[in-house]
């Protein structure tokens, strides 16, 4: 008998769920369409592809929508499920049978919690998926690619500051990009600024980075008064001249055999120079000359690492008027390691992008302090936690008014929908007037909690 009562109510609270699940989607989504639909109808494109686009965008945005609405579902499937039991004299049966109400509560308190798990799995692992990311950033106006946009104040993993006049997903590019780079301190140490720039893999010195193009480094730092002219994609000034390269390998300054591997530090210019060959021109006046195949000029931060490397097919030593040498780069670029991808600066434009991240990648960007506002991503961090709480408290306010037979139901529905209301609005006043994260996100549970279960305990049965 138990058995079969459990089966019904299940039942019931599941097919009611479901119908509260399309309606209030479609409700969310045709008020979106109403306010938005001039942005999708930009252009002169076919109807059919309107259409496809509609399709396409809220199909993806549903899975944030059902995170936004999935604590209202709850609720109103289950006042909506025991308010037609009530209705129909079923839960007078049930307590004539000797049932107590609280038994009959039991289910539709399970039922929720499943339905909770499925919001969890939903923001934990479906959004998440870079596909679906990629997705959600995109703009109603352009629901099949992600379109160009401009990179403002992004910070990677090293903290440096990223900003471009534009990014376009499309074939990866960032035009006119300035970096500031920072040491631990968030002290600017050095900028770069270049004409476009790529992501490339670790395939580029073992390191995933950026190259960019007609790119210039500008350092903040003491010591580097030392160089004639910034260092560029063009010309890197160095004492590293072809006679130091042909002393270091023992052939003394006149010597005209090619050096395999040179490798040299500049203490005056702080960079390592390096090369695949190098090739002297031949022996004639004071000055040496001689071209560097596959040159790299690496420049190292305060801690060894990797700063930026100048590179490329080959280098010619030359002089400046005032006598200052360099090496001319032929097809010169800039490589400048990051862990910040194409596809996470696509996804931190979107003023929502925290939102997209599960609770693993939000803890990592935490602990490397790449989040643009610190106490807003903790918070989101504690609300990853406390939502499916705060949907299960909620659903404990609600039932006692709709289990309640000492007034009607119209009178217990305007109750049940105050008391919810008032913890849902207490719930986001707590989480934006400036309390510590922590109390913004905890503070709903322990003055509601209580009251909820004492409520549910004294519903009469």
């Amino acid at each position: 008998m138990i058995k079969i009562l459990d089966r019904y109510i299940i039942r019931s609270f599941l097919y009611t769920a479901l119908l509260c699940f399309f309606v209030l989607m479609a409700l969310r989504i045709v008020v979106d369409l109403f306010v938005n639909m001039d942005e999708f109808v930009k252009g002169d494109n076919p109807f059919g592809e309107i259409l496809l686009g509609i399709l396409t965008y809220y199909g993806t945005n549903s899975l944030v929508y059902f995170t936004e609405l999935g604590g209202i579902i709850i609720v109103a499937s289950a006042a909506f499920t025991l308010a037609y039991m009530n209705h129909t004299n079923e839960l007078t049966a049930m307590l004539a049978s000797g049932v107590s109400l609280h038994r009959v509560v039991w289910p539709i308190v399970l039922c929720a919690m499943l339905l909770g798990g499925l919001i969890i799995l939903d923001r934990e692992l479906v959004i998440p998926i870079p596909e679906i990311r990629e997705k959600l950033v995109r703009d109603r106006d352009n629901p099949f690619q992600a379109s160009d946009f401009q990179v403002r104040l992004v910070t990677d993993g090293s903290k440096t500051t990223w900003y471009s006049c534009r990014f376009s997903p499309a074939n990866e590019r960032i035009d006119l990009p300035v970096l500031i780079l920072r040491d631990n301190d968030l002290k600017a140490v050095a900028t770069v600024t270049g004409g476009e720039g790529r992501p490339v893999g670790k395939a580029k010195f073992g390191l995933a980075g950026w190259v960019f193009e007609d790119a210039t480094l500008s350092w903040f730092g003491e010591g580097r008064n030392v160089w004639e002219a910034l260092p560029s994609s063009e010309a890197v000034y160095t004492s590293v001249s072809p006679a130091a390269i042909l002393q270091a390998s023992g052939q003394g300054p006149a010597g005209t055999i090619a050096v395999r591997n040179p490798r040299m530090l500049d203490g005056a210019y702080g960079l390592e120079v390096r090369a695949a060959r190098f090739e002297p021109s031949p022996a004639g006046g004071a000055e040496r000359g001689g071209t560097l195949i596959d040159p790299v000029f690496i420049f190292r931060r305060s801690d060894g690492e990797i700063l930026v490397v100048f590179f490329g097919s080959s280098a010619q030593w030359d002089r400046h008027s005032r006598g200052a040498g360099f090496w001319r780069l032929a097809d010169g670029r800039l490589f400048y390691p990051s862990d910040l991808s194409s596809k996470e600066l696509q996804l931190r434009q979107s003023s929502s992008w925290l939102d997209y991240m599960s609770s693993a990648d939000l803890g990592r960007l935490l602990a490397l302090d790449r989040v643009p506002d610190r106490t807003m991503a903790v918070m989101s961090r504690h609300v990853r936690v406390t939502e499916p709480i705060n949907n299960l408290v909620m659903l404990l306010l609600a039932l006692p008014f709709i289990l309640s037979r000492e007034r009607n139901l119209k009178a217990s529905a305007t109750l049940c929908l105050l008391m919810v209301g008032t913890y849902y609005t207490f719930i986001y006043l707590c989480r934006y007037i400036g309390l510590p994260p922590t109390w913004a996100a905890w503070l709903p549970i322990l003055l509601f909690g209580p009251v909820a279960a004492v409520m549910l305990d004294s519903v009469k049965t």
